[in-house]
């Protein structure tokens, strides 16, 4: 008899990009282990993955005054940008990405209007389902 995957699952509020940066970080690793995960993008965290504005975000959530070298840094390490983090653990693992419902209302965003990641619009409620069968919940 095996033993079940684990699952984490991650309600991503923020759109920020070192948050974003954090939030791909961990995915990858949890993929990277053999974890299932699943995001679901709120808010500020459904914004960030229109494709109308992925390109062209560069909001941190705190020491804006660093941001530019925080951007220098990454660029130097040559890590990959989050959505690209995000993009290849997609491919090498279990990862799904939900919109909530009701941001994509405030948006007035259809499935189509996100990235190519986005797998699903769902209501808070299949969410909550979802939550209650994961080994680990966070909130971004």
């Amino acid at each position: 008899m095996g033993s079940k995957q684990k699952k984490m699952a991650v309600s991503v509020f923020s759109g920020s990009v070192d948050r974003l940066t954090g939030l791909a970080i961990l995915v990858s690793g949890a993929v990277a282990m053999g974890m299932e995960v699943e995001l679901f993008l709120q808010l500020w965290g459904a914004y960030a993955f229109r494709k109308d504005i992925i390109q062209r975000n560069m909001n941190f959530s705190e020491f804006q005054n660093l941001s530019s070298e925080v951007a220098r840094r990454l660029q130097e390490l040559k890590l990959p940008s989050w959505v690209d983090l995000l993009r290849e653990a997609k491919k090498t693992g279990n990862l799904k990405i939900y919109v909530c419902s009701t941001a994509a209302s405030i948006w007035n965003a259809k499935k189509e209007d996100f990235v190519d990641l986005v797998d699903d619009i769902i209501g808070a409620g299949e969410w909550v389902e979802k939550m209650s069968e994961a080994d680990i919940t966070l909130f971004v």
